[in-house]
């Protein structure tokens, strides 16, 4: 075979299209192919679509029932086609039982004009959509409290095919305002209450607010006694103390309360804008939150003036009674002395001395009284040897502690006192005589004496039935008697005790009782001098 010869068929071959042969038969598969391919395109975007769509469906079912709120697909003839399990759980209802029912059904008969009216709106185009507070009828017959937004779905024409309904429970808000309602209520009651105790109240009241404390709220009392000032520094000048020295800003008993102070009772004179002045008992305390912070100060009021001046008429009575009957008990004395004398009278002579003495004594107690009250009581204050003092008041009251040893232990330490001699030997003639009028008979009585930090402590201790505990508390009140006092008829006015505190605390001091069984002490401090 010549290869050129060859190579000229093929070359014929190639260059003009062949009919017949092999490659008319390869022909018609390519263009069946060709026709094929476009009906395959078609249906693998078919399958891609309708699986487009069920994930789309299934995505959509997935949102609707696991939507945090109840949602419902509601026909326009008010039935539903479809809930989600909220709406469900909302209700009580299945699914299934719903689907029979319609919103009207299960709506409250009070809401059902309100909800089918917006819903007619709704298909009707006049409005887009509407929310709803409204009542739902539970299963069980509760009423349960929503908020309904509705709106319409509609087809490719603008006509209604149905509604859609969001649905949220608002039983646990709608209890919440309602329990937050109350809690106004009872709180506005509250504050009208304690607003008519306030000024309703006997007493001049104030109220300062922490963020305003320059003004002040005052009930009609205080009103009336500061002639309607607001100001708090109106009242500088304006308040005394009982020795006249006018009050600053800063010593203001509100003032002091603002800062946190308490103050249960203090005597201040108050000059009203007549020009008339009046005593009174004045106290307060700060206001404070939850938190313990102090948020304003109350101040109150009580008049005190009549009180003063029946106490200053008491004490004057007492003082001319007791002056009155001093010359003539004086002169009783001076005559019982003079027959005691003589023998054949001296013992009746002694009973009369010795009743005389103890009225004389009486009437200084009533005395001392007045001045303690009426805070006249002049104390003579020089250097004192207080352990020397003891020891000679010990001796001179050895008549009255008869039938009892008495010792004396000082420790080491007691510095020299500035004090009234006079008074505290008083204090100390009246604890003596009271150990012994009840002690047991033949006990001891035993006088401690130490230095304490900034203060000296004495204790007078004796034995016998002690003090009840009920009776400690009011041993120092003025005529107050223990009832072992009244049942042995000890003599006394019940007073000997309070002039002892009086006498006492205008030292600086204090005093107090303590007792247990077989055993009662009394005991009191005097400060050191600086």
């Amino acid at each position: 075979m010549d290869p050129s010869g060859a190579r000229e068929d093929e070359g014929a071959c190639a260059s003009s299209p062949c009919r017949s042969g092999p490659h008319e038969a390869g022909a018609a598969p390519r263009e069946v192919t060709e026709r094929a391919a476009p009906e395959g395109r078609d249906i693998t975007q078919r399958k891609q679509t309708e699986r487009a769509l069920r994930e789309s469906e299934e995505h959509f079912r997935l949102t609707f029932e696991n939507a945090p709120i109840g949602m419902a697909i509601v026909g326009l003839d008010g039935r539903f086609i479809r809930v989600n399990h909220v709406y469900c759980e909302i209700l009580g209802y299945s699914a299934e039982e719903l689907s029979r029912l319609r919103f009207q059904d299960i709506t409250h008969p009070d809401d059902v004009d309100t909800d089918v009216g917006l819903a007619e709106q709704l298909r009707r185009g006049e409005i887009p959509r509407y929310q709803l507070a409204k009542r739902y009828i539970h299963k069980d017959g509760r009423v349960i409290p929503v908020i309904l937004h509705g709106s319409v779905v509609r087809g490719a024409e603008g006509e209604p095919v149905h509604y859609i309904a969001q649905v949220e429970d608002v039983t646990a808000r709608k209890q919440a305002e309602e329990e937050r309602e109350r809690l106004l209520a009872q709180l506005d009651a509250e504050r009208r209450t304690l607003q008519i105790i306030f000024d309703s109240a006997p007493i001049p009241l104030l109220l300062i607010d922490r963020n305003d404390p320059e003004r002040m709220l005052g009930n009609p009392h205080a009103r009336d006694l500061t002639g309607g000032a607001e100001e708090r520094g109106h009242y500088v000048g304006r308040l005394r103390r009982p020795d006249g020295t006018a009050l600053t800003l800063d010593e203001l008993p509100s003032s002091r309360a603002l800062r946190g102070e308490t103050i249960p009772g203090e005597e201040l004179i108050v000059t009203k804008t007549d020009g008339s002045c009046r005593t009174f008992l004045v106290a307060a305390a700060p206001l404070r939150d939850s938190a313990g912070t102090i948020t304003g100060a109350v101040v109150a009021g009580e008049d005190v003036s009549p009180l003063k001046e029946l106490a200053r008429m008491r004490e004057e009575w007492t003082s001319v009674i007791a002056h009155d009957l001093r010359q003539p008990i004086t002169t009783i004395v001076l005559k019982a002395a003079m027959l005691a004398r003589q023998p054949q009278c001296s013992d009746k002579a002694q009973h009369i001395l010795a009743s005389a003495m103890q009225l004389n004594r009486m009437i200084d107690d009533l005395l001392d009284v007045s001045r303690l009250e009426s805070r006249r009581l002049d104390l003579r204050r020089v250097e004192v040897d207080l352990p020397a003092l003891i020891r000679a008041t010990v001796e001179r009251t050895a008549d009255a502690t008869k039938g009892h040893r008495v010792d004396v232990e000082v420790l080491d330490g007691v510095p020299p006192l500035w004090a009234d001699p006079g008074r505290l030997e008083q204090v100390l003639t009246n604890l003596l005589s009271n150990a012994a009028k009840y002690g047991a008979p033949g006990t001891p009585i035993r006088i401690g004496v130490e230095r304490r930090s900034g203060e000296v402590l004495v204790a007078v201790e004796n034995e016998g039935k002690g003090i009840a505990p009920d009776e400690l508390p009011r041993l120092f009140a003025r005529y107050y008697r223990t009832s072992e006092a009244k049942a042995g008829g000890a003599a006394g006015l019940g007073i000997g005790l309070y002039i002892v505190r009086g006498l006492v605390e205008a030292h600086g001091g204090r005093i107090w009782a303590e007792s247990e069984p077989g055993k009662a002490t009394f005991r009191f401090t005097l400060p050191c001098p600086d």
